[in-house]
């Protein structure tokens, strides 16, 4: 299995905070074209980035980022959700 972080809250977080795609990377230290990637979930954000992430925006982790497990044979994924948090069933 592998473990992926993906930044799903990001897109909001941004526009919650009156920033442009441009204006993020700029502040992150990250190239224009990375922020369209991590929205579109096309690129996962490394541990120093989503730190830095967490930090701008002061937000809590679940918040900006989704952990998913992916069996890398099948590609099938399943969504790790924080401790404590309901498992919500859908008849």
């Amino acid at each position: 299995m592998n473990v992926v972080v993906r930044a799903v809250g990001l897109r909001e977080a941004r526009r919650q905070h009156q920033l442009t795609q441009r204006e993020l990377a700029r502040r992150l230290g990250v190239t224009q074209n990375y922020i369209p990637a991590l929205e579109a979930g096309t690129r996962n954000p490394g541990p120093r980035l989503r730190s830095a992430m967490l930090a701008m925006f002061g937000c809590e982790f679940e918040d900006l980022f989704d952990v998913v497990m992916v069996d890398p044979s099948t590609h099938v994924e399943r969504r790790l959700r924080p401790v404590g948090e309901a498992v919500r069933r859908t008849s």
